[in-house]
């Protein structure tokens, strides 16, 4: 993945970020209390939450990695093809 496109996604992680946080807070307490949220966590739980998404996408991007590295591992002339 190149640089630009890692910007492009993290800004819109940002703009996510910040919209749930707004939404969140728009919401009265009773509602809040109903899904188990106190406004005092509102800030706290959006930031884990896309931490979560981060380590999410890093795995996701790891796997894709290895997943390429098995597939050029397999039939590419290594030691065992050449005897």
């Amino acid at each position: 993945m190149d640089i630009v496109s890692s910007i492009v996604r993290f800004m819109r992680q940002e703009v996510d970020l910040r919209r749930t946080r707004k939404s969140l807070h728009e919401l009265d307490d009773r509602i809040l209390q109903d899904i188990g949220v106190r406004r005092d966590e509102i800030n706290s739980l959006t930031l884990q939450l896309r931490d979560n998404a981060r380590a999410q996408a890093a795995a996701e991007a790891q796997n894709r990695r290895n997943d390429k590295a098995h597939k050029r591992g397999l039939g590419g002339g290594g030691f065992a093809a050449q005897h």
